[in-house]
């Protein structure tokens, strides 16, 4: 068994086995036998060892088995999990600094079998904030910045997946390392216009507490709490037997409905008296899992977006670990209860982190580029029945709205418009790229596979392909362009980095980098491309009559490029 070896090995552990004696046995309708004996020898190890929650629990061969194996049934049960400010890159570096002691050499985020990406950008800005961020998450429509769980004119409120769930007779809890306040909790369980209305979104949480919409509440924030205008409102929850806690001491024998607040503000992650995120989680989950109808669990990892503000890199991974290890926390519930749904994702990157192509234990180092939010795609990583349709492009919107059908709620949110350009390509539209590019490739630079898929090569002498009007088909496109999505295939042996796309709109020039820089030697990706915020409207049109992909002098890539697509929406959206 491997451990995450963030902390010390003096680790106080829970007994588990009372809670795996009623293991989960799922149908075996899609199970092979040996799918079968392999789950049933991986939970009957689980039950027989103990969950370490010192903050650095197993990552263990026994957990992966099971996710691996496991037969998924009709979801109960849903964790939510967010890494604020969590991007790609900030989780390679951190399972690169780990990997010697981590099984399979791979963090737990990795192991979950769906692994794809979403776009962050607010109804507002190409850049969110985690307000806007969480209110998409949360309800699954786009909304402006500093905006909390409310349309972008601050007019109506939207339902949280929080709120559908605790309809659906469904326990709910949040968990968080920042104040309970923060944008990203609040998205879940409050409506204000603005994100540091504190003491308003306090309010609203202890009355979703008091009429029984909201039974876990866990993190910092007591000075919210206490405030002169809440201590009423909190006094009135107590007397409807809710169990107040400022010491994790107390913790042991808490019982629903929970509001445990170890901090005036914000977690200090640093200190050994305060609870780890993964203790957090387990409690949270046992409690929640009482509850015959199943439960809702938003947890959220809030200081690696703070540290990355910050620029401290080595905190931002010590914060990246933590919040990994509630996830194997997460993942070890899941695998001994298969009808439940974890999904794991951020609400924005932060930090625009660069790290080495083939970043490993040896060679982890890295570099900031801002100290703000990006416009990056992040991680989604998921596992229950149902999640493999994440594998496909989305958007923060989509993933509210899975939940909530999984939850019975058709209509939730606002859906993604994705506009097909171009699934596969003809030799009338290799023709159009080579004549447009003439002078750069003396028409060697692109070909057709097989498949459909354009087979570039990228040296020194060429360096770019643009592509016309008439490959795009952007005369059949309506306007509100917000991001460019293709499906591009390394075909050499080594990792090299992904294009710049490269738009015109009349004399100005956009250079776009992609989500992720480097791409693997004989991998395939879902490529996103954010289009600037000044050309979401009719100028969007504009900008993709042709864009270019664009290297810098002195790279050797061979690519295949396929599946063109773009998301648009109206610009009140």
């Amino acid at each position: 068994l491997s451990i995450c070896t963030s902390c010390g090995n003096d680790a106080k552990t829970t007994d588990t086995s009372s809670a795996a004696a009623d293991l989960f046995v799922p149908p075996v309708s899609s199970q092979t036998e040996a799918d079968k004996d392999l789950y049933k020898d991986a939970v009957e190890a689980l039950s027989q060892t103990e969950l370490k929650l010192d903050g650095t629990p197993e990552i263990s061969e026994d957990v992966v088995i099971a996710i691996q194996n496991a037969e998924y049934t009709e979801p109960k049960n849903f964790i939510y999990m967010i890494g604020d400010g969590m991007g790609f890159n900030i989780v390679e570096v951190t399972r690169a600094k780990y990997e010697d002691s981590l099984y399979q050499k791979k963090l737990a985020i990795n192991q979950l079998p769906v692994q794809s990406s979403q776009t962050t950008y607010s109804a507002d800005a190409q850049v969110t904030d985690s307000a806007a961020g969480g209110t998409a998450l949360s309800t699954g429509f786009k909304t402006s910045n500093q905006t909390v769980a409310m349309t972008h004119d601050d007019t109506e409120s939207y339902k949280t997946l929080l709120e559908l769930a605790a309809e659906k007779g469904k326990s709910t809890g949040i968990v968080a390392t920042s104040n309970v306040v923060d944008a990203t909790p609040a998205s879940f369980t409050a409506h204000v216009a603005d994100r540091y209305m504190s003491e308003g979104i306090a309010k609203q949480q202890l009355e979703k507490v008091i009429d029984g919409t909201l039974d876990v509440v866990l993190g910092g924030g007591r000075n919210n709490y206490n405030s002169v205008g809440n201590k009423a409102t909190l006094q009135a929850a107590k007397d409807a037997s809710a169990t107040y806690i400022e010491d994790w001491s107390e913790a042991e024998n808490a019982k629903l409905p929970l509001i445990g607040l170890f901090a005036q503000d914000h977690l200090d992650t640093h200190d050994e008296n305060t609870p780890s995120i993964a203790q957090m989680t387990d409690l949270a989950i046992k409690l929640l899992s009482e509850d015959e109808n199943g439960f809702f669990l938003m947890v959220e990892g809030s200081h690696i977006d703070k540290k990355a503000h910050n620029n401290e890199f080595d905190n931002e991974v010590k914060e990246m670990i933590d919040f990994d290890c509630a996830i194997t926390v997460a993942m070890r519930f899941v695998a001994l209860n298969p009808d439940t749904v974890l999904i794991v994702t951020a609400d924005h990157e932060t930090g625009g982190l660069e790290i080495p192509a083939d970043a490993t234990s040896s060679n982890y180092g890295s570099h900031y580029t801002t100290g703000n939010h990006t416009y990056k795609p992040v991680p989604v990583a998921a596992v229950g029945k149902g999640t493999e349709v994440l594998l496909g492009i989305n958007e923060n919107i989509d993933l509210p709205r899975f939940v909530a059908k999984l939850l019975g709620e058709e209509n939730f949110g606002e859906p993604s418009q994705i506009n097909t350009i171009r699934s596969e390509f003809t030799d009338k539209d290799v023709k159009a790229l080579a004549n447009n590019t003439s002078t750069l490739n003396n028409h060697t630079l692109v070909e057709k596979t097989k498949d459909g898929a354009l087979a570039i090569h990228f040296n020194n002498a060429h360096n770019q392909v643009s592509f016309p009007a008439e490959v795009l088909k952007t005369d059949e496109l309506p306007n509100g362009m917000r991001a460019i999505h293709m499906l591009v295939k390394n075909t050499g042996d080594k990792t090299v980095l992904l294009p710049q796309l490269v738009t015109k709109v009349a004399f100005v020039t956009e250079t776009l980098v992609p989500q992720v820089a480097y791409i693997s030697g004989n991998t395939t990706m879902r490529v996103t491309y954010i289009l600037p915020d000044w050309a979401w409207t009719e100028k969007s049109t504009e900008a993709i009559k042709e864009f270019t992909l664009k290297y810098s002098e002195g790279m050797e890539v061979n690519l295949e490029i396929k599946n063109l697509a773009v998301v648009t929406r109206a610009d009140n959206k």
